[in-house]
């Protein structure tokens, strides 16, 4: 563990306060949007529900409203393959009740594939920039699959649509977790030594961990490594984990 000792320094903050740094692009809430849709199958729940039908209507909306930014961040994508089938069922996704029932059905299932390989990608990928890039699209672009698959009747394999969005979103918390953290430590003679984590993410933002007093407590890492990563697509997929797990898929 590497530490860092400064002695009289400036008081280390006292608290980490979450804020909001700098706006996500896609602000929907992917997540609720597609436990809505899973979750009402995944219970057994009827595919002709209205409000089955609603929460998808909702997530087709959300996909059209929020276009332009998915594919602003779709076209950053390293990956020609991932990059042309994310955008091609970005664009196309508001037509799928034009399309006929064979074309809908085809159309869904080439989505799914679409997110299987970016599932692959993002798993396979080492570079952070790569992997925040795709971690960027993948909220929009499992829930496009959801809804594709729920319009087409194809709700078979539902489960294993979220599994891999699970997947996915552990690849992107686990690849984009700093790893450039040290322990300060402030010795002002006649106090308590003071300590805290410093995290430094990979496109340079800096995060602290809350101070703690004295030598027998410890600092939290993990406040250090989510303030570092405000800016990047990590939040997003750490906050949805537990959601998507409790789907039980």
């Amino acid at each position: 563990m590497a530490v860092a000792v400064a002695v009289a320094p400036t008081a280390a903050p006292a608290q980490a306060t979450p804020r909001t740094g700098d706006m996500r692009v896609m602000f929907f809430d992917w997540t609720s949007l597609v436990a809505a849709v899973a979750g009402h199958l995944l219970a057994g729940g009827s595919s002709g529900a209205p409000s089955l039908q609603a929460a998808v209507d909702q997530i087709v909306a959300a996909v059209e409203q929020s276009k332009n930014d998915i594919i602003a961040h779709t076209d950053l994508i390293a990956a020609a393959d991932v990059q042309a089938c994310a955008r091609q069922h970005t664009i196309e996704f508001s037509d799928i009740d034009n399309m006929g029932a064979s074309v809908r059905q085809l159309w869904a299932q080439n989505a799914t594939g679409c997110a299987t390989l970016a599932t692959s990608y993002v798993n396979t990928v080492t570079t952070p920039t790569a992997v925040d890039n795709i971690g960027h699209v993948l909220p929009s672009l499992f829930a496009i699959v959801i809804a594709a698959r729920t319009k087409a009747g194809l709700t078979n394999g539902i489960n294993l649509v979220i599994q891999d969005q699970i997947r996915s979103y552990e690849a992107v918390v686990a690849k984009l977790t700093p790893t450039d953290c040290v322990v300060k430590l402030a010795r002002d003679p006649g106090y308590p030594v003071e300590k805290w984590w410093e995290c430094t993410a990979y496109n340079g933002d800096k995060g602290i961990s809350d101070s703690v007093v004295g030598n027998l407590r410890e600092p939290n890492r993990t406040q250090a490594e989510d303030w570092a990563t405000r800016r990047t697509s990590r939040p997003t997929a750490k906050s949805a984990l537990p959601q998507l797990r409790a789907l039980g898929a």
